[in-house]
């Protein structure tokens, strides 16, 4: 679970040219093959979208990577969906991963306090339960901070589903925050 630096190397040139004050997603490897640009498009989404999700990013390794983009982007928004790498392949518990995402949280608030995010549901795991119990902590976690939860619980992660995904997200892929709680 260590950060991939090809693609962290690739981020970081393409920061150099991005906009700031635009929405950035970072995620694991569901989020990564996720086609945001084709999919931006198709639902007519004007925001600019930024999506610096890694592969088998470890919610461990997500708050360094975390500060880097929101000191190289300045985002007016972050959609996490975090805790898939941890959740399946490691023997981290739920409680450790929530745990993880509140120090992610402090963070970002640290760096910048306007910065609005989301915190996205998993739907790819295999044990259904760790996914619920995770699901409903990672929500009380995300109001207890005033953060942004989006259910995606609904969708499923083969590829046609991911357009259902984003369809659920595309409120929250916005930098519009009065569209954002639609």
């Amino acid at each position: 679970m260590c950060i991939n630096n090809s693609e962290l190397q690739g981020y970081k040139s393409l920061n150099r040219l991005a906009k700031k004050n635009s929405v950035v997603i970072i995620g694991s490897s569901y989020m990564k093959q996720m086609p945001v640009g084709e999919l931006r498009q198709i639902f007519g989404i004007i925001s600019d979208i930024y999506n610096r999700s890694l592969t088998n990013l470890s919610v461990f390794e997500a708050n360094e990577f975390a500060s880097d983009i929101v000191n190289e982007l300045m985002p007016k928004k972050i959609v996490f969906q975090l805790g898939e790498t941890d959740l399946e392949n490691s023997n981290k518990s739920v409680d450790e991963v929530i745990e993880e995402i509140n120090r992610i949280i402090s963070t970002v608030k640290k760096i910048d306090k306007s910065i609005k995010m989301v915190f996205v549901s998993l739907n790819n795991l295999t044990d259904k339960e760790i996914e619920r119990e995770y699901n409903q902590k990672l929500e009380l976690i995300s109001n207890k901070n005033k953060c942004i939860f989006a259910d995606i619980s609904s969708a499923h992660s083969d590829d046609i589903n991911r357009i259902q995904t984003f369809r659920l997200l595309k409120y929250f892929m916005t930098d519009d925050l009065s569209i954002g709680f639609l």
